[in-house]
């Protein structure tokens, strides 16, 4: 595994796709432009967008990162969870994210293989749904964007 060079966003350097996503997505979030940098691995030429915004709770693990690598469908990272997903779809889920909508629902019973999902807490019973699922052990943790709705949940408290 290679680690990623860092350099101050310069978007005239980036890669076409990096450049298209960027406008896109500043245009929507032009609040976080200044958590954008440029990542490449080491002695690339490829300059690709990465957006690392910090959690206003402080938590490392809610950080929000944002990233578009070496093809059209850019990446959004929340806690433990992941996608890689068309424009539209990806600032829902990043517009879902900062509202404290969408939180992770990390599975707290496998420390080994732990396994993580986003969920739309605009959806009735999502929450049900995730913990009576035919894999959960009943309980689960939280996260959220800015820390109000991070909680341990089972199916009593619910």
């Amino acid at each position: 595994m290679h680690v990623r060079e860092r350099s101050e966003l310069d978007e005239t350097r980036m890669t076409s796709e990096a450049r298209r996503f960027a406008i896109r997505f500043f245009n929507r979030f032009p609040e976080l432009r200044g958590y954008a940098a440029m990542e490449r691995i080491p002695n690339g030429d490829a300059w690709t967008l990465v957006v690392a915004v910090p959690a206003p709770s402080g938590d490392p693990l809610s950080e929000l990162l944002v990233w578009v690598e070496g093809g059209d469908d850019p990446s959004v990272e929340f806690g433990k969870w992941h996608t890689h997903d068309s424009f539209s779809d990806i600032f829902d889920i990043i517009s879902g994210i900062l509202a404290d909508r969408y939180v992770v629902c990390e599975d707290i019973s496998n420390d080994k293989y732990p396994s993580a999902t986003i969920l739309d807490l605009s959806v009735k019973d999502a929450l049900l749904d995730q913990l009576t699922s035919k894999h959960s052990p009943g309980k689960a943790w939280l996260r959220s964007w800015s820390g109000r709705l991070d909680r341990e949940v089972t199916l009593e408290n619910i």
